[in-house]
């Protein structure tokens, strides 16, 4: 990590303050659980939960523009700094920025307050990351790093879209909002994880990289993309066969960065195979089978399983500890993809819906619980290594 940092500005900043990773991580993964387990606990009648929007909406708006905006959110904002030399948001300015995504996070459920000033607060927050991330790329002209600017505007719209439904008491198409935010997130998922699965493979294994091919990138870039444009304008004869061309080519791109030297490693194959669950989920979709079978394997595996995979590891290098993450993460990496089976058997098999959901959030909770009391510790304390950041 580079040195660009001022030093004593540092060692007066708060050290959960001092890089966009530290809360935003270990407030985004709180958020997941609250999220998975409250509507789990509302559907089971165990208590009356009715946010803005009903339980069924805030679930699925939460779990992506609560939970999957704030980890790429910290991760971009982290990772910025490192593309660009660029000093990542700190302090007050950081601080800022936490507080407009959980201002949303906590009226939400508050029905007495306005909708408007809630949506307000909450369609605010992409932009503003949007903004920091656009200011760093364009201060060093580093364009092609751009490219995630407009992925963060693109889910603004979609979040937009999806309060506009909700407002209009639109259930099919805050519906569809949500399905083509919840692809977006695999689209950035996808294309950060052809720049850190091969290098993080190679880094860790006898595996040697190989070059991204271009048209394998550009290719789930488009295919994405047409998938998105298709469940979002109901363009249903697109659907499944745009869904297979994006999984082949997923599956391609997985295929040629070293799975199989990673056996060994956990923060490498808990990488692998929560990837892996993208090009899974897409052809479940494909082959016609229960779409929301197919959804929750990208939805919870693709993203939820590589979001805990790469906090894991993004947290262990930037706050100077060796890559080995504590013992016990090791079970959350196998309750997180045990959470994405059991999620996925619910989608399949309706007459074991609820049991199966109820085990799959009970995993769930248990993965992401996991980090917080084991990385939490390392998140709101100084780097080990004395460095800033």
């Amino acid at each position: 990590m580079l040195n660009i940092h001022d030093p004593r500005k540092t060692e007066s900043t708060p050290p959960l303050l001092r890089l966009g990773f530290r809360p935003f991580f270990l407030f985004g993964a709180t958020l997941s659980i609250l999220g998975v387990v409250l509507w789990v606990l509302a559907l089971s009648g165990v208590i009356a939960f009715q946010p803005h929007g009903g339980a069924y909406w805030w679930h699925g708006h939460e779990m992506l523009f609560g939970f999957a905006t704030a980890i790429i959110a910290g991760f971009l904002l982290t990772a910025v700094q490192n593309w660009t030399g660029v000093p990542g948001l700190s302090g007050n300015k950081l601080l800022a920025l936490v507080l407009l995504w959980l201002a949303p996070r906590l009226t939400l459920p508050i029905t007495a307050l306005p909708l408007e000033l809630v949506m307000a607060l909450d369609l605010a927050f992409l932009p503003a990351v949007a903004i920091a991330l656009g200011h760093s790329v364009a201060k060093v002209r580093q364009w092609r790093n751009l490219v995630f600017v407009p992925m963060m505007l693109l889910m603004a719209c979609l979040n937009a879209l999806s309060y506009l439904a909700l407002t209009e008491g639109n259930p099919l198409l805050a519906q569809k909002a949500l399905q083509g935010a919840a692809l977006v997130v695999i689209m950035i998922v996808a294309l950060l994880g052809g720049r850190v699965i091969p290098f993080f493979t190679e880094r860790a294994s006898s595996y040697q990289r190989k070059a991204n091919l271009w048209y394998l990138d550009a290719g789930t870039f488009v295919s994405l993309l047409m998938l998105i444009a298709a469940l979002v304008l109901d363009l249903t004869a697109l659907q499944r066969p745009t869904a297979a061309v994006a999984a082949i080519i997923i599956l391609i791109r997985w295929h040629r960065w070293g799975w199989r030297h990673t056996f060994s490693v956990p923060l490498l194959w808990s990488l692998h195979l929560s990837y892996l669950c993208i090009p899974v989920g897409l052809g479940i979709i494909a082959l016609g089978l229960p779409f929301s079978a197919g959804f929750h394997a990208l939805a919870a595996g693709g993203m939820g399983g590589m979001i805990l995979a790469m906090m894991a590891r993004v947290s262990l290098g930037h706050t100077g500890r060796l890559l080995e993450p504590p013992k016990a993460m090791v079970i959350g990496f196998v309750m997180v993809l045990l959470a994405v089976v059991l999620r996925v058997m619910a989608g399949l098999l309706p007459m074991a819906y609820l049991p199966l959901l109820v085990a799959s959030a009970l995993a769930w909770g248990l993965a992401f619980g996991i980090f917080i009391v084991k990385y939490g510790p390392m998140l709101t304390a100084p780097r080990a290594d004395g460095r800033p950041g």
